[in-house]
């Protein structure tokens, strides 16, 4: 890898420890967003050797504990291995994800656009306020945004087995992150069938599916299946529609004001030179059928489309908190934009050079 490209993650990495560094910052850690019900879970595994499956600690305790436990299972066993403090445990943990999300922006974008790319994925992911929202209190919900990236490029790259294995972990981190890989997972396999459709009508070729397609689908099955067998092991039943979630309809309708506040204007735009070099680079690389990250890239905007406005669909959940997931395509979009963007810009300054 090139020195100036490793300097260069290098300043992403800290830029991104710097913003996270607020977590040290309170003399009690941050007890916003239900942080403390996941230590109570976490403490009782550790001061009583099992975890709480019929005891919530919620709104009085006594109902069956139903979030999924991997961010408690790691919150307790850190703290039983090292016999620190749950507090500092739980920032440190913040410090960890602060690392994993330019990292795997990196390795995701890279992957898919070049090495130009990963480096603005790395520095864009420190720019959206709401990732930096929710990768900063010490959540399920950073653990899941801290290991989607990972998940994307193992997905998108057809690593199938360690993307069938994060698609099980994450399922078991964030009930969120679990629904929207499932739901990126099924948007790149929808837009894979839609472009094998294409191939046999327009083109004559032989209807098929390459193994990125079928590991997408995989991952959506096991994601669903993992969550579900989650749900039926606490609950004992399979109706996750009576959850009060989705009987109270919980959660803020979006619209373009409320997105461009959390996002940012800078990666919202760029995601829009985004969309457009992504449409370009199909249509530029169709013969080729070296199209797959930009299917991809559109698969996870196109999936956290569909998750803020849910309403649409009659569903009216969360609407809102999923915009940190919408973020995820769009920085990745915007990363590719700002490449793409910069490249006309050196191909149009030679060109000026040589007529002069």
């Amino acid at each position: 890898m090139d020195r100036r490209v490793l300097l260069l993650l290098a300043g992403a990495l800290l830029l991104s420890l710097y913003t996270h560094s607020m977590i040290f910052q309170e003399w009690h850690m941050p007890t916003y967003g239900n942080t403390m019900i996941h230590v109570a879970s976490a403490r009782n595994l550790v001061e009583h050797g099992y975890y709480p499956l019929e005891n919530d600690y919620s709104y009085g305790g006594g109902i069956p504990n139903l979030y999924v436990p991997v961010y408690r299972f790691t919150l307790a066993e850190a703290v039983f291995l090292t016999g620190a403090d749950y507090d500092l445990i739980s920032r440190l943990l913040v410090v960890l994800f602060a690392l994993l999300v330019p990292l795997g922006f990196f390795l995701l974008a890279r992957a898919a656009f070049g090495e130009w790319a990963g480096l603005a994925a790395a520095f864009l992911a420190s720019l959206v306020p709401e990732l930096l929202i929710y990768t900063v209190r010490p959540l399920p919900q950073a653990m899941g945004l801290a290991l989607l990236p990972v998940a994307f490029y193992l997905m998108m790259t057809g690593k199938r087995g360690p993307a069938l294995a994060a698609a099980f972990i994450i399922s078991l981190v964030h009930q969120e992150a679990a629904v929207f890989l499932v739901g990126v997972a099924a948007a790149f396999f929808g837009l894979k069938l839609l472009e094998a459709a294409l191939r046999w009508a327009v083109d004559k070729e032989k209807f098929s599916l390459d193994g990125t397609a079928l590991t997408a689908l995989g991952c959506a099955a096991v994601g669903t299946v993992t969550y579900f067998a989650w749900h039926f092991f606490v609950m004992g039943n399979l109706d996750i529609l009576s959850l009060a979630q989705f009987q109270h309809h919980e959660g803020n309708f979006v619209d373009f004001s409320l997105l461009v506040l959390k996002t940012g204007k800078v990666v919202l735009a760029l995601s829009v030179v985004g969309v457009i070099a992504c449409a370009w680079a199909i249509y530029e690389k169709w013969k080729p059928r070296k199209i797959n990250a930009e299917l991809f890239a559109f698969g996870i905007a196109l999936a956290g489309l569909g998750a803020i406005k849910n309403d649409v669909f009659g569903m009216r959940v969360f609407m809102d908190r999923f915009i940190v997931f919408f973020d995820l395509g769009l920085i990745l979009l915007a990363a590719y934009g700002l490449a793409a963007a910069l490249r006309l810009v050196v191909s149009l300054q030679k060109k000026i050079e040589k007529k002069t």
